[in-house]
């Protein structure tokens, strides 16, 4: 299991950058869910209740990555359809789009891209045995949030983003440490556990950008490890299609990617065939 970070490297990680508050409308979804009998109408009224957040949710789960078999028209029929877990993390990944400013002009791609890889990645892991699916749609939006944080703090980040876009040697964090002292997949793990996101996807985040935490797989809980090995799939199969460019970080970890993940290679092939399907 991953160690507790320490006060001081957390406040190195920090150094002046504002955590956001966990919203009220999550914190009123979890106390209803943390019931032992939760009322699905009670979650139902709390989503509808917000019109933003309704129309988004009903956007993404008429995604063809979600594979339902009718549209869905209503939050109560969602809700009905996908189950009470699912609904909770893909309306937390939502309300962290709206809360870290998704409709800025200068972060639409950047979100964009996330959520992109967050359907891709939900559909990967409904496709395995027991694959994470309620956590990978959540995973693939949170797991880059210290991004757009670190280009609200430093005015040179884009310059390290350029430099990461063209690194083959070195993982993103690492050039992130480099430049500013901090890296954003720390900054992501420290905004998921003060939101109260589980451990597996917390950790998933903490070290998304470490390839050699597939060589040491004590080191994660089994969950958190499968997340990576999902989302760095579904960011080289996103990149392939919509950017049709490589992923650097996709070379160098594509063999232990697949066999975390159990799959062969014509299994991939078969996987990246139905992906490009979808996005059709």
């Amino acid at each position: 299991m991953a160690q507790e970070m320490a006060p001081e490297l957390i406040e190195k990680t920090l150094k002046g950058i504002s955590i956001p508050a966990r919203p009220q409308v999550l914190v009123r979804l979890d106390s209803e869910l943390a019931k032992d009998d939760p009322e699905p109408v009670v979650i139902v009224r709390l989503i509808s209740s917000d019109v933003v957040l309704s129309a988004a949710m009903l956007k993404t789960v008429n995604s063809p990555f979600f594979g339902l078999s009718r549209r869905i028209s209503s939050v109560g029929q969602a809700v009905n359809m996908l189950g009470l877990k699912m609904t909770a993390r893909i309306v937390t990944g939502l309300v962290l789009r709206m809360t870290m400013g998704g409709k800025q002009a200068s972060l639409e791609r950047f979100w964009d891209t996330a959520e992109k890889v967050a359907c891709i990645s939900s559909y990967i892991a409904s496709t395995l045995p027991r694959g994470p699916r309620d956590e990978a749609y959540c995973f693939g939006l949170f797991r880059d949030i210290g991004i757009p944080m670190l280009l609200q703090k430093f005015p040179d980040y884009r310059q390290t983003l350029a430099l990461a876009d063209n690194s083959v040697d070195r993982p993103m964090t690492v050039l992130e440490e480099e430049r500013h002292a901090t890296d954003h997949a720390t900054l992501g793990y420290l905004v998921a556990r003060s939101w109260f996101l589980p451990e597996a996807i917390c950790e998933g985040i903490r070290y998304h950008h470490d390839p050699s935490v597939f060589d040491s797989r004590d080191l994660l809980n089994p969950t958190a490890l499968a997340l990576i090995a999902i989302n760095a799939l579904a960011e080289h199969l996103h990149d392939e299609y919509f950017r049709m460019r490589a992923n650097a970080a996709w070379q160098q970890m594509a063999d232990r990617v697949l066999a975390c993940l159990g799959l062969s290679e014509d299994e991939y092939c078969d996987l990246r065939e139905e992906v490009t399907t979808l996005v059709l």
